[in-house]
This record gives C-alpha cells, structure tokens and sequence, in this order.
C-alpha cells in the first residue's frame, strides 16, 4: 500500500440529490469546498458556483423529484474546474438559447457557456441511462 495515498487531497467531489429547488444551495457549498481544499481562486469559486447552480437549476426545473449527481474535479496544479451534472434523461438534450431583450427563460445556459468561456457540452452517460452536462471554469 502506497502510504502517500492515504493522505492526497481528493481532486473530485461528488453529490447525489433529489431535484428540488430547496436542495440547489448545496451545490454551491459543494463548489466551495472544492475550491478550499484544492487553494483555487476566487474567480474560479464565483463562477463554478453559477455555473453548478445553474446546470443543477436546469435538472430540478425538468427532473423534479428525481435523483441527479453532481461533482466538481480538478487537476493537480492547476487553477481549473470541472463541473457536472448527471440527470436520467438522455434524450432531452440542452439547447442554449440566443439572448433577446425581452426573453424571460432560457438565458442561463447561455451565461454559463459565457462564463466557462464556451466549455460546456453533455454527452449521455456510458454507465447509466441518462446524460451528463458539464462546464469548465479556469484558465
């Protein structure tokens, strides 16, 4: 056994949690605690936490009471990081909207691909049915 394991930082949290509104805080503190255990920067923890809510925002608006699982990784040494959502629907694919003045939906997805600087995508899940959506945030 390589002792050194035992006391290395994990580089992934991960959240399992039933869609509901009342439940998307906790993926801000999930962010948080990624940030603080792996010494990333502020910029990083302001916009994974808006870029997390909104993808968790998304799975509770369209999976309501349905579990989803959500994680944030990292690589060592880098000031990067990655965020996702899973949900159990691999057909309902995202679509991020263009932008309108008057338009009182569909602007979140857009931030966030704004916000990640256009690294966001979904594929379905090869390990269980549905599909995950994630976001990189960082240099």
């Amino acid at each position: 056994m390589d002792i050194a394991r035992l006391y290395e930082i994990p580089r992934r949290f991960d959240l399992k949690l039933f869609a509901y509104a009342e439940n998307v805080y906790l993926v801000r503190n999930l962010v948080d605690q990624a940030v603080d255990s792996w010494g990333l920067s502020e910029n990083v923890r302001f916009a994974g936490q808006l870029i997390l809510t909104e993808l968790a925002t998304n799975a509770v608006r369209l999976y309501e009471g349905k579990e989803v699982h959500v994680w944030v990784s990292s690589q060592a040494g880098r000031d990067l990081l990655e965020l996702a959502v899973w949900d159990p629907d691999p057909d309902n694919l995202p679509k991020i909207l263009p932008l309108t003045e008057c338009g009182e939906s569909g602007r979140g997805l857009a931030l966030a691909y704004e916000l990640s600087d256009q690294r966001l995508g979904w594929y379905r899940s090869t390990t269980a049915r549905g599909k995950v959506v994630w976001a990189r945030v960082g240099p």
